[in-house]
């Protein structure tokens, strides 16, 4: 839900810092005290195209902060996947949306301090609220969410089906895609065959093995270097075991010791250890023979690794950039190859599935349509009844089904919309058509009467829902707000008591004069002040004691019904 509201230089507000609560938030005011502007706010953190004329006279910079409560559940789940993919961290608890105009005309939003486009927070905050009134942001006017609130409404019966459509529906496109991928013209597919054979054939020929590059470079190292080699083997085995080496003097001096080492344990231990080096010298001595006795130098052998490298690069080149790599790109040739090689009996299983496929998509969107009819048919039942109720007794609304156009959708075979006949003797037409603002307002309130609970939007603003309306059907547009709100979160601009006395928290939106400026502020009415608030409303100058008790009594009518569906 909306939390807070925090406004900063939008025309008459200079700042305004608003706390706001569950269940229905009631704002009113005399005309011209700002509460059209506290809507333009909302409208514009929701993503409205904003107009450097909402900036407060003398300053540089407008901005709006939003701040959202949300609640667990599968919306939630939802837009927090939205966020992600948008690269926007979450706590999985809040949401901080911020709008800001400069008198340049530039125009910034921020979600959780990450800077989006305009597309991108409408996007986010369009599953978040819906305003209803003299504004853009309505749902209502776009009938392709029309079938989303139907859905919606019988949700327990409707969205098994629709996950099954929508499954069926990737299936069939998963194999289409593989008709249409996998399958080319004859002529094509036999040059894509003889090159599929062509890289196959070089790549055994080759008879790559992975990582024999290592040992070739260090084979080739050895070859580059057989002259230093050699060298410093034959020196090194001559200095250790030749004619008066080491080994020769080493010997010469074990001897001398040996005759002194049972005399001091310090001389038999120095004995030991150059006996012990003597005798690892001495090996050391025969594996430089051996290393150099076994060292061949070979030019064939030099070119003939130079040249293997050299086709194992030109390979890498080729088919990936390493041997492991083209050693998998052959494999996947290989793959494609069977596969173009069987390609008739692979089409004819796949167009096979995808019939099968079809069949059963008809067949579960059949059974969709059948579900959404029902449900249309109960849902326009109750909205006629609302409407009747909120004084428009000689509207129709009904819901209209068009089949889409040939082929499988994920969202089933329906394309809906919302009509109406706001007046007897006129055509059912799309709402967008006939519908005024308050009309709307008021047919929103009825479906969100009807729907209570059934849709996702946590926060629903209606502005001036009221328009043409009085005595008893006021009544009972505040008690559908009332019942709407023990769901959702309402916000409401109203200029009649019997509305406003249904508030659970009543703010009341005031302009002062201060110094030479003219600013909207904004207060909470306790419950005295409440009473005296309706009897203004009411055309009451100053604290008239009997505007005061009607007032009163309209509070206690409405807290019984708020009790009653409570209760229930």
């Amino acid at each position: 839900m909306l939390s807070r509201l925090i406004i900063n230089n939008i025309a008459l507000i200079e700042h305004l810092d608003i706390e706001l609560s569950e269940g229905l938030n009631v704002l009113t005011g005399e005309t011209g005290a700002g509460k059209s502007i506290i809507i333009d706010s909302v409208n514009l953190v929701l993503g409205d195209r904003g107009s450097k004329d909402l900036i407060s006279y003398g300053k540089q910079k407008a901005r709006v902060e939003a701040f959202f409560d949300i609640a667990p559940g599968e919306a939630a789940s939802e837009l927090f996947a939205q966020l992600e993919q948008l690269g926007i961290e979450a706590d999985n608890s809040e949401l901080m949306i911020v709008r800001e105009l400069t008198a340049s005309g530039k125009s910034l939003c921020r979600v959780n301090g990450e800077l989006v486009t305009l597309a991108a927070l409408r996007a986010i905050t369009d599953s978040l609220v819906d305003v209803h009134g003299q504004h853009e942001h309505q749902s209502l006017l776009e009938p392709k969410k029309h079938i989303g609130i139907l859905d919606a409404f019988r949700a327990k019966e409707i969205e098994p089906a629709r996950k099954e459509v929508a499954a069926l529906c990737d299936s069939f496109r998963e194999v289409e895609s593989k008709l249409n991928s996998g399958f080319v013209s004859a002529e094509e597919r036999e040059r894509r065959l003889d090159i599929l054979s062509y890289q196959i054939r070089e790549i055994d020929k080759a008879a790559v093995v992975d990582g024999e590059e290592e040992a070739i470079e260090e084979e080739l190292r050895l070859l580059s270097n057989a002259e230093k080699i050699n060298s410093a083997l034959e020196n090194g085995g001559s200095l250790l075991s030749g004619d008066n080496g080491v080994l020769d003097k080493l010997r010469s001096a074990v001897s001398e010791l040996s005759d002194i080492s049972d005399i001091s344990e310090q001389y038999g231990e120095l004995h030991s250890r150059l006996d012990n080096a003597y005798y690892e010298l001495e090996d050391a001595a025969y594996q430089l023979r051996e290393l150099r006795y076994g060292f061949e130098y070979s030019p064939e052998r030099l070119n003939e690794l130079e040249h293997r490298l050299d086709q194992l690069t030109s390979l890498k080149r080729k088919y990936g950039g390493s041997l492991k790599a083209v050693l998998e790109f052959r494999d996947k040739a290989a793959q494609e190859l069977e596969e173009l090689t069987g390609a008739d009996e692979l089409r004819a299983k796949l167009a096979k599935e995808r019939s099968d496929i079809i069949k059963k998509y008809r067949t579960a969107a059949g059974k969709l349509t059948e579900l959404r009819k029902a449900a249309a048919d109960e849902l326009r039942i109750g909205v006629n009844r609302e409407l009747h109720e909120l004084g428009m007794e000689k509207a129709v609304f009904d819901v209209a089904f068009r089949e889409t156009e040939d082929g499988v959708h994920k969202n089933g075979a329906d394309d809906v919309e919302f009509m109406l006949s706001a007046n007897a003797g006129e055509p059912l037409k799309p709402l967008s058509k006939v519908a005024s603002g308050g009309e709307l307002s008021r047919i929103m309130l009825a479906i969100k009467t009807v729907c209570a609970g059934s849709d996702g939007t946590p926060t629903l603003i209606f502005d001036e829902v009221d328009t043409g309306i009085s005595g008893r059907t006021a009544v009972k547009v505040g008690e559908r707000m009332s019942i709407v709100s023990r769901a959702k979160q309402v916000l409401s601009v109203t200029h009649l008591p019997q509305i406003a006395a249904f508030a659970d928290n009543h703010l009341l939106v005031e302009k002062r004069v201060d110094g030479d400026r003219t600013v909207t502020e904004l207060r909470l009415l306790s419950e005295d002040e409440r009473k005296y608030e309706l009897a203004r409303i009411m055309g009451a100058a100053g604290p008239a004691e009997s505007a005061a008790a009607y007032a009163a009594e309209l509070i206690a009518e409405a807290d019984k019904f708020k009790n009653t569906i409570h209760a229930e």
